[in-house]
Parts: C-alpha cells; structure tokens; sequence
C-alpha cells in the first residue's frame, strides 16, 4: 500500500552568487605529491565574511533536527514542525545544494507521532524509516518514506507486514528493504520488498546469535552478505552467508577454526566479482583478559567460495614499534581497544582507538562510611573515557598489509563512547587522519610514512565573527563527497555586537570544509 503526500513545495532562487573567500593552512609540496590542507569555504550572502555554514533555531537544549549527506545533490535536513491533529503531523524537508544554499522546501503531512530512526540514499533516493510507537487502541506501525531527488516526488510505504519494534539499521536496493536487527534479545534479518509486501525473515539457525556483524550489499550481483556470530555449549564461532535479495541463501561457509585465537568482530569489503575481504578485531586465548577488548587485527580472504589463510597484526607488536608512546598509560590496567574498519580509495582501513576509563578518587569528610578500608575509604566518581591514541593499519584488497600509523589523541575525555578517528585517502594516496574534539578538528597529514604537514588543530568557525560560543554538543565530522566534509551538531553562541542576529541563539549546524 502507497498513497502521494500532500506537498506544498517552495523553490528558491538565488539572485546572486555566492562569492568565496577561503582561509587556507597551508602544507608544503613535497616532490610530486599533492599536500593536502583544510580550508573553510566563506560566502558573503548577506553577512559579513561567514564560513559556508547553515544554521537552524532550536529551542535550547531540544535536538530535534536530522539530516542526511546526498553525496554531489547536496544535503537534505528534515525535522517535524507541527501537529496537524490527532492522527497527522506536518514535517518539514529542506534540500540544499554543495554550497549549502538552500534550492527547496517541502512541507508533507505524516501520520503523528512517527519517529525517525535511519536513512539511506539509493539510485538518487533518499529512503527514510520511520516508525510510530502503539498507541492506546491503535498498534505500532513501521513506514518507508521515499523521496526522489530527481523529480521531488514523495511516496510513503506503510511496512504492513512488518510489526516488529526492534531495529538497528536499513539499506535499499531495487525495490528491496533490508531490516538489520541486532538488539540484545532479537538477531535477525529482514528481508521486505516494500512494493508487494512479501517478507522473510531470517531463520538460519537454531545455535544462539550473539551477534550480526556487517550487513551489506552487491548491487552488481545483486546479493547481500553478512556474517553472524554463534555459540552454543561446546564454544562460539563465525559464520558468512551470501543470500539473493529475498533471502534465500546461494553460499554460506564457516569462518576458519584456530584454537589460539577467538573472533570478536567481522567487517566486510566487497573487493571483488568474487572476492570478499573480512576484517575484524581476535581475541589471542591466552592473553585475553590482558589486552583489552581484543589482541589485534585480522584479514581474511573469501574468493571463489574459499578462504585463505589468516593474517594477524597483534597490538603488542604495534605497541612495541612506537617508542613515543607514554609507556606508563599503556600499563592502565583497564586500557581498552576498540576498532572500526572503512573503506577509501580502493583500501582497507583499520581505525583502532586506545582508551580507558578514568575515575576521580576522594573522600568527603561530611559522609562518613565503613568500607574495605574502615572509615572515610575513598570513593570513585566517573570521569570518562581517556582516549590516548589511534592506530590505523591500511590492508589492499587482498589483505596484504600496506602502511600503519600513530595517531596522538590529545586532551580527548568524553563520558559517551563512540568511534574517536576517522580518515580520507585521495587517488594520489595522501591520507588525512582528523578528529574532532569540543569546538576543534585535529588532523594530521601522511603520505605512507612522508609527514606532509604536523598536526594541526582549526575552531570550528562560526557565523559571524563577533560569536561567542557558550558550549556545544553531538559534535561530528564525515566525508561527505569527494574531497568535502561536513560538520554537524549543536551549539550554544552569544553575540553582544549589533548587526549580528539574536544576542543568544540556541542552533542545530552545517559546515562544510573542503580538504585540498
């Protein structure tokens, strides 16, 4: 079932152009190397020398605005506005284009009460998941709202075979919903097309899933692959399954046994017509409890419905390589490792944040307790997580090991854990490794092991120059489209100076930064 929405649509022109002042930081070429440097691209539409940034009002505190990168078509921001009445709420989409200015507007009717959970952009659609929660006599519903980039048409899918509250994440192909669901006691997959309702759901086995691990798709051989994470009384292992995309499986093979060593994690690459790259984090048996989250990296080799054999990058021997590191912190018995794996310019990228969590010991001689160690023991308030470095290691398709690096994490303690360092690799293999902490990006400049720049530390600019910012938060740096990125969150800024907008604004942001 699909119906059109009522869209009342109001189209921008721009009466002028955007003219362009940049601010450069500067990074020497070396030989025929193309250095790299951040620069924030300025327009002067109607202010006074501003980065290229969007900013939205909010109500102080309230986070209700999401948005969705649209690669080269811009980027979309989307919000509710308004309740309508009982049943329906009025939502608001906004496009803009790579420059950040704003080409449409579009007000559409939505059932109330409907929440967003996830987006994902396919053959120049941008497909949103929403869900409305039950509600006194009426039971939870699931929709897809499809928006055609293209010719601005809206659809929304009522998912009506699909009833289940428990969602983590979705991707579209074709006229196909994949829904991945890895809750803590629901693990499966489900696959839906929206247009003719048919379901299945997946029911590979009856061991015990503790984990999905790196739902995705190949749109050439129009397949999905993912591996899921099993144990059962006699111990746990891997298992990879390739399905068409109605969920029928076409291959499915064990990942490879060892005694020493236990999987903890599994991503893949698609890197070739028959070829898939594993990675993941392995936990070596006999130094589990020592190293952290896991031992180190591997790769694994699937090609032609075989696999090759492991390659493992053990933390110890990187540890070892770095005689800078702070070998005090590194003996933090409760240091943690935690991986996240990408991929860029044709490569594999191992991004593995070092951390802890850091507590402030104290006594209060106005509370007085009997603990261990008699009257007025200390007590331990939670600090955060201190992240000390980031250590990337880069695999090629076949998993061969190209380069590793050292990324210093400096001043970074934050009480919500999230993957910390991310990267961009151009075609000339320049790789930038940023971060982005309070109001600042760090970032850093390589070319294999050439430096081409130290590492640099740039404020997040604002609007006008006279703001001030009070605080900030949801903070977050992506690539957005080729060699720009897009920086996003929220932010407190007060401004005393006339001519420069409210005295206090409370924003929901955008900022775009090109990497040159």
């Amino acid at each position: 079932m699909s119906y059109k929405l009522q869209i009342t649509s109001y189209t921008f022109s721009v009466i002028r152009r955007l003219f362009a002042s940049e601010c450069h930081l500067f990074c020497k070429r070396k030989r025929n190397l193309c250095a790299f440097c951040f620069l924030l691209i300025l327009n002067s539409f109607s202010q006074t020398d501003p980065p290229l940034r969007i900013e939205l009002e909010s109500a102080k505190d309230q986070q209700d605005y999401k948005f969705a990168p649209l690669g080269d078509q811009g980027v979309a921001v989307f919000y509710q506005s308004a309740i309508l009445s009982l049943d329906t709420a009025q939502w608001v989409f906004i496009h803009y284009d790579t420059n950040l200015v704003r080409t449409n507007l579009f007000k559409l009717k939505i059932p109330n009460l409907c929440q967003y959970f996830a987006a994902d952009l396919y053959n120049n659609k941008l497909f949103l998941y929403l869900q409305k929660p039950a509600y006194k006599k009426d039971s939870l519903k699931n929709y897809l709202l499809e928006w055609n980039l293209m010719t601005n048409d809206f659809q929304l899918y009522n998912l009506i075979n699909y009833k289940l509250p428990h969602f983590s994440s979705i991707k579209v192909a074709d006229d196909n919903l994949f829904i991945v669901i890895n809750e803590t006691n629901a693990k499966s997959i489900v696959f839906y097309n929206y247009k003719t309702h048919s379901k299945q759901v997946t029911q590979f086995t009856n061991e015990e899933i503790t984990s999905l691990e790196s739902f995705c798709i190949d749109t050439l051989k129009k397949t999905t692959c993912f591996c899921m994470f099993l144990k059962n009384k006699q111990g746990s292992w891997a298992e990879l399954f390739i399905t068409d995309y109605s969920g029928n499986i076409q291959q499915h093979s064990t990942l490879p046994f060892s005694s020493d060593l236990i999987f903890n994690s599994a991503k893949i690459a698609i890197v070739g017509l028959d070829s898939i790259l594993l990675c993941g984090g392995y936990s070596s048996v006999k130094d589990k409890k020592t190293k952290g989250s896991y031992s180190g990296i591997y790769s694994l080799l699937y090609h032609k419905n075989k696999f090759s054999d492991i390659s493992t990058y053990s933390f110890g021997a990187l540890l070892e390589k770095d005689s800078g590191l702070n070998i005090k912190l590194l003996e933090e018995q409760n240091l943690t490792m935690n991986a996240h794996i990408t991929q860029n310019n044709g490569h594999i990228f191992v991004i593995t944040d070092v951390f802890y969590p850091e507590y402030q010991y104290y006594s209060s001689p106005s509370f007085r307790y009997y603990g261990y160690y008699g009257y007025d023991s200390p007590t331990q308030s939670f600090e955060g997580f201190r992240f000390l470095y980031s250590s990337i290691l880069e695999l090629n398709k076949k998993g061969v090991f190209l380069n590793e690096w050292f990324f210093p994490i400096q001043n970074v303690l934050t009480k919500s854990f999230y993957n910390l360092v991310n990267l961009y690799q151009d075609e000339e293999e320049n790789t930038l490794f940023f971060y982005v902490s309070k109001n600042e990006i760090i970032s850093q400049l390589m070319n294999g092991k050439n430096i081409l720049g130290p590492q640099s530390t740039i404020p997040i600019e604002l609007t006008y120059k006279t703001d001030i910012l009070e605080y900030s938060s949801n903070i977050y740096m992506q690539h957005w489209y080729n060699n720009s990125f897009l920086v996003s969150g929220y932010q407190y800024i007060k401004n005393s100076q006339r001519g420069s907008g409210k005295g206090k604004r409370y924003v929901f942001f955008l900022n775009k930064l090109i990497c040159e």
